[in-house]
């Protein structure tokens, strides 16, 4: 017979006719109780990644076109409970990048979205320092642009205050783009054509 510190070992057989002790009842009902929510999660989880609220944005993409940079408007079905969350949907598929290799962003990939607030017709953004990284003047218009026309796809007159680790955001880039917040479509008209209107599918904006 094996032993530990000196006691018997004790193994777990039961003898004939003996019954298992059962389950105390408060413990067995906590247990379903468990069980259920982690059910209604999966439920909740398939209803929000199938019929879960949408929100259509517009994002903004570069291309080039006879060495001329144009943008690119592509419609976008977003999963979100409202514009807050689709604006920050939005940013982080800008980020991401476009799928097709004709587009391209102005914005760092290593860029990440810190805080997003909607109040009214006012934009808060918040990013982290990488946003103001890497390109000349064009790329830090085309970056600017990008987020300014995306977020306020849904409302062409709002107004957008655009942080750095909530710091206002001022002067971007070493060649000192200077922002005069807050931002407006109306007020920062970048050098470079604008669509006029949203495209399903990729193509350039009307020429320079």
């Amino acid at each position: 017979m094996s032993h530990y510190e000196g006691r018997p070992a004790q193994l777990g057989f039961l003898k004939e006719g003996e019954q298992r002790p059962r389950r105390p009842r408060g413990q067995a009902l906590q247990v379903g109780v468990l069980g259920f929510l982690v059910g209604l999660g999966l439920v909740g989880g398939a209803w929000w990644y199938s019929r879960g609220p949408r929100q259509t944005f517009s994002l903004y993409w570069l291309t080039t076109v006879d060495n001329s940079i144009h943008y690119v408007q592509q419609e976008r079905s977003l999963r979100a409970f409202d514009a807050q969350e689709a604006i920050r949907r939005a940013l982080e598929e800008l980020i991401a990048g476009p799928k097709d290799p004709r587009l391209t962003t102005a914005i760092p990939p290593q860029t990440r979205v810190l805080d997003v607030r909607v109040e009214g017709d006012d934009i808060f953004l918040n990013f982290s320092p990488e946003f103001t990284q890497g390109g000349g003047s064009t790329a830090m218009m085309g970056r600017i642009a990008q987020v300014l026309y995306t977020v306020t796809s849904q409302n062409p007159n709002a107004r957008v205050w655009i942080s750095v680790e909530g710091q206002a955001l001022e002067v971007l880039g070493g060649e000192g783009l200077i922002l005069d917040q807050p931002l407006t479509r109306a007020s920062f008209l970048p050098s470079f054509p604008l669509p006029a209107e949203s495209k399903a599918e990729p193509s350039a904006a009307s020429a320079s």
